[in-house]
Formats: structure tokens, C-alpha cells, sequence
């Protein structure tokens, strides 16, 4: 862990806002971004001052349909440009994170691949219907292309899905990346458009593996457990909502996603943290499915603190030490994956399978996603990262500081 005296850090706090087709104009587009990162520099600068850590910011917006037109999205050139235009804006505004929403529909998929291909900055999603399997049979295309993509290091060896997803019942205001929206326009008045909505997304392996070797057993964790996050928690709650009720602008605080979510750190992994409770003696296998419910009732209802986004587990793969040690050992895979899904948070997450998988494999995996997000009504998203020239049981290659390196999953 860093200097901080916490036991968490803040991984993103990510703003919210809206764009239209009239906002694409340089001037509007500029004074927009601007006065959304000199807000979350405002942020940042009150949560370092009271001692924690902020690790990124980052702005997210409503459907990208919505202020790309058909004419833009439908000609290739033109997107190509107003893309550039949108990332030299972040870039002077030093914003390294920026969520152009979902695709939301099967034409607006087709325009993902260029998005994640213009630069590192840039993430989108593909939101899935409830009937049809068109826009889940696009979202594996996309899936396919974007892994083929070789235009620079935020692309290279399938690194490029690291910024796509598929996601089914994700609301607005998930903090982190790449499934985070905004509202659509149609849900909000003409006055809500200039407000700036914005959410806390944590880093808490460590804090977790702590509170779980309190628990002990699964019947405390929701006491022993969740009073000591709600405890950890209270106060970064309290100045986000101090902040928003005191400021002058128009600012709303929606809340924190309390999920568990990993880092690289010693210590930092959320399937070990999990093994310190008794009745589960390897993540993955017998007692994981009981924890891992108990554990996502106890993050939806941490006492005074407002929950958001996914509010779970989070299983990232290649962002989970002891996960990859466990699919290098063959105790892990993506139908233990989605079991787990079936109880928890996120889905199936920087899970590394082999760059030729066909794309029927690829729509299988997206489906089951799906089909869980919508029998229990929660937020769940399907980040593949197709390895180009890998098979299953070789090294994914896949570089990045943000992800640890792990063996390709069977499928």
C-alpha cells in the first residue's frame, strides 16, 4: 500500500455528464471538459488533503448515439475526426479516462472498434437488449476485431478489449471502466443536463483480507464485516455529500460503489482474502458461492453509506494475483466464473481467452452474462481480452501495468 493512512485507496473518481450533437463544436466541447476536470480536480485535491489516496479521474457520458449523429457514426472519416478532436480536448485537459457511454444498437456497434483504436483515453460498451441476440452477436465481432487491432501500445496483443464491454442492466453512474454511463438524455429534464453527478470507486483488497481474517466465519460477516467497512467507508461518504450539498455548482454526489475490488499490492487480492473464512479452503471451490452471497448482501447494505454501480465482488482475472494463480492451476475457469456471477458483482472480467476462439464460443460466454443480469436483475458486464497467436494454457502476453500476467482460460 502507499503512505496513505488508509487501508483503501480511491481508484476513480469518476464524473458524469451529458453531451449533445451541439456540444461537439470545439469551443462548447473545450469549455465543457474543462469545467468537468477542473471539478474533479476540486475533488481530488479535497480527498488528498484528508488523506487518501486518488489514483484516477475520470468522465463518463450518456449513450454516445446520442451526440454522434447517424451521419458521423456512419462515415468513417468523419468519426475519425470528431474522435480526434474529443481526445486532444482530454489530453490538454490531462484526463486519461474518458467513457463515451454505450453503443445501443447493433449499427452503433460497429463504431466501437475505431473508438478504442483512436487512443488510450477512450472506452465505450455495448449495452444488451433483453430479447434479440443481434447486439450480443455484434458485441463478439467487436470483441474480435478490436483483438486484431495493432495501431499502437494501448492496443497491442488484444489489449485493446481492456477498454469494451458487453454490459446487460448496468445503470448510470458505475464509476469504473469500461461499462460507466451517464443518464440518457430521455431520462432527464433540460436543467439535469448542466448538473455534474459523480461517484467513488475503490481499491480495497487489503482492507477486505483484514475485515474477512476478523470475520473468521461466514456468519459474521454481516456484522464483524460490514460494520467495519461502513466504518472505513463513513467518512469519505461524508465529505463527497458535504461537498456536494455546500457547492455552489450544480453537483450531485450519487454515491460509492462499495465493491471489493483487487489490486496488484501483497496482500491486495480479493479471492485470498476470501480463503481467510473457514468454510472455504481454496477460492473457487466449496463455501465460495455462500461467501461471496453473504458478502454481496453485506456491500449492498453497509449502514449510512449509499451505495451505487455494481456494489459486489469484483473478479477481474488479470487484475487478481491469487485468480490467475488459480486458472494457472487449473482450479478456475469461466464456468466457475459465471456461478460465482450468479451471487456477486461485475461478471466475467479481464478474462483471457485465445485469440482465435470462434466467435459462437465468444456469444456463448456473452449470453450466460446476460442471462444472469437479467434473471436477478443486477448489473453484470462480459470483458473479454482475446490473446492474438495464444492457446489455452499459454501465458495471455498481454502487457500492462494494470494487469498481472496470467494463463489463457479454456472454453
Amino acid at each position: 500500500m502507499s503512505s496513505s493512512k488508509y487501508e483503501f485507496r480511491i481508484r476513480a473518481v469518476t464524473a458524469f455528464i451529458s453531451l449533445t450533437s451541439d456540444d461537439l463544436q470545439p469551443n462548447l466541447l473545450g469549455q465543457k471538459i474543462e469545467q468537468c476536470a477542473s471539478f474533479l480536480r476540486t475533488v481530488e485535491h479535497l480527498l488528498t488533503s484528508a488523506g487518501y489516496e486518488v489514483q484516477t479521474l475520470r468522465i463518463a457520458t450518456n449513450p454516445f448515439g446520442e451526440y454522434l449523429s447517424p451521419v458521423i457514426l456512419n462515415d468513417p472519416e468523419q468519426l475519425r475526426q470528431t474522435l480526434h478532436l474529443l481526445d486532444e480536448t482530454l489530453k490538454s485537459n490531462s484526463i486519461d479516462f474518458f467513457a463515451m457511454g454505450p453503443a445501443t444498437t447493433p449499427a452503433q456497434v460497429e463504431s466501437c472498434p475505431l473508438i478504442v483504436s483512436t487512443s488510450h483515453r477512450l472506452s465505450c460498451s455495448a449495452e444488451l437488449g433483453t430479447k434479440d441476440t443481434e447486439m450480443a452477436k455484434k458485441s463478439a465481432e467487436c470483441m474480435r476485431s478490436i483483438s486484431q487491432l495493432t495501431n499502437g501500445p494501448h492496443c497491442k496483443n488484444g489489449l485493446g478489449n481492456f477498454r469494451f464491454c458487453a454490459t446487460a442492466c448496468c445503470k448510470a453512474f458505475i464509476p469504473f471502466f469500461p461499462g460507466a454511463r451517464s443518464l440518457s438524455l430521455s431520462e432527464q429534464s433540460l436543467s439535469d443536463r448542466n448538473v455534474i453527478s459523480f461517484s467513488i470507486g475503490l481499491e480495497n483488497g487489503v482492507l477486505a483480507r483484514r475485515l474477512l481474517m476478523e470475520s473468521k466465519s461466514v456468519e459474521n460477516i454481516s456484522t464483524v464485516f460490514c460494520l467495519g467497512m461502513a466504518q472505513a467507508l463513513g467518512p469519505l461518504s461524508t465529505i463527497c455529500q458535504s461537498f456536494a450539498d455546500e457547492s455552489e455548482e450544480k453537483i450531485k454526489f450519487v454515491g460509492i460503489d462499495t465493491s471489493l475490488n483487487p489490486s496488484l499490492d501483497e496482500g491486495g487480492s480479493v479471492a485470498a482474502a476470501i480463503e481467510q473464512i473457514d468454510i472455504v479452503n481454496k477460492f473457487g471451490g466449496r463455501g465460495s458461492v455462500a461467501v461471496v452471497a453473504e458478502l454481496t448482501q453485506a456491500l449492498k447494505s453497509l449502514p449510512g453509506i449509499v451505495h451505487v454501480g455494481y456494489s459486489g465482488l469484483m473478479l477481474p482475472v488479470m487484475e487478481d494475483s491469487r485468480l490467475a494463480a488459480l486458472v494457472t492451476s487449473g482450479d478456475i475457469d469461466t464456468t466457475r466464473l459465471l456461478a460465482l456471477s450468479s451471487v456477486c458483482g461485475v461478471g466475467l472480467d479481464t478474462v483471457p481467452i485465445s485469440g482465435d476462439s470462434s466467435l459462437v464460443d465468444i456469444l456463448s460466454l456473452i449470453l450466460d452474462v446476460r442471462s444472469i443480469a437479467l434473471r436477478y436483475n443486477k448489473s453484470l458486464s462480459c470483458r473479454l481480452l482475446l490473446c492474438p497467436g495464444r492457446k489455452s494454457g499459454e501465458k495471455a502476453g498481454i502487457e500492462s501495468p494494470y494487469l498481472c500476467d496470467c494463463h489463457v482460460l479454456p472454453l
